[in-house]
């Protein structure tokens, strides 16, 4: 079972400038929602762990997850706030979420022993902002660590959802050697690390937690062990895919925490055949 903790909300998206938009296409968004709602696709068992505003968006979007396949039990409603709203067009990205629902989800909303040594854990940044969430965030992966559950962070970077450019770039590298599983465009790395070659920024990414990298590029996807690396060329899918893919491969074949670092070269293959 896949468990995704973060976000959900609705993307309005608008064909030009938000200054001049007049009309606006809504979709579900969030890199949580859209990692569930990718992996539940692929046929995996999957459960977002987040909360919504108790509201008509919020309502909707439980529908359209539960419709996905998404497993929604595990879904908080609250009237304290409302579910965030994100416009985007032209390149840009305008977030109405001071405060939204999602940020109020605090640990104790976490349901009690949910992980079990089968089970992995993904998260994305977007809630990592100072919050009762990112609190939620520490606790579920202290939890996974505790029951043996492997755990897979995809930044999927939103500067716009923070208050600065280094707090992001600081909190994200605070939470990259927690995670076992990470997940990066390869366009994060200067923002992250100063440095736009895999390589240099794979002596900070292979560190902690951390064992097994999947790097996206222009011309194709990367996945690096401390031992080994694999490429698969081609256009690569939105991070939220790729990560759902990687996670379903990862699941199906009942790979452990203690098995990462022990992937051999033709199950790293593997993992980029999906």
């Amino acid at each position: 079972m896949l468990y995704v903790l973060g976000e959900a909300w609705w993307a309005l998206d608008a064909a030009g400038p938000l200054d001049e938009a007049e009309a606006f296409r809504p979709r579900l968004s969030g890199s949580a929602a859209l990692l569930a709602e990718a992996f539940a696709a692929r046929g995996g068992r999957c459960a977002l762990l987040s909360q919504l505003g108790d509201d008509p968006f919020g309502h909707r979007i439980a529908a359209a997850l539960a419709d996905a396949g998404v497993d929604t039990s595990h879904l908080c409603f609250t009237p304290a706030a409302c579910t965030p709203l994100v416009f985007a067009g032209g390149g840009e990205l305008l977030p109405c979420r001071h405060p939204s629902a999602e940020l109020l989800y605090a640990p104790e909303q976490l349901p009690p022993r949910i992980f079990t040594l089968q089970d992995a854990l993904a998260f994305s940044s977007a809630c990592l902002v100072d919050s009762p969430m990112r609190h939620a965030h520490l606790a579920a992966l202290t939890a996974a660590r505790d029951t043996g559950a492997f755990t897979c962070f995809v930044p999927c970077l939103r500067p716009a959802l923070w208050p600065s450019a280094e707090d992001m770039a600081e909190t994200v590298r605070l939470f990259l050697p927690r995670a076992d599983v990470v997940v990066l465009d390869e366009r994060e790395l200067p923002p992250l690390f100063v440095t736009n070659e895999p390589r240099a920024a794979l002596w900070h990414l292979l560190r902690g937690h951390t064992q097994l990298v999947v790097l996206a590029g222009a011309e194709g996807v990367q996945i690096f062990t401390r031992e080994r690396r694999a490429y698969r060329p081609g256009p690569c899918p939105s991070l939220e895919t790729l990560a759902a893919g990687v996670l379903h491969q990862l699941l199906a074949a009942g790979c452990s925490r203690q098995a990462l670092p022990k992937l051999t070269q033709t199950q790293l293959n593997e993992l980029l055949s999906f």
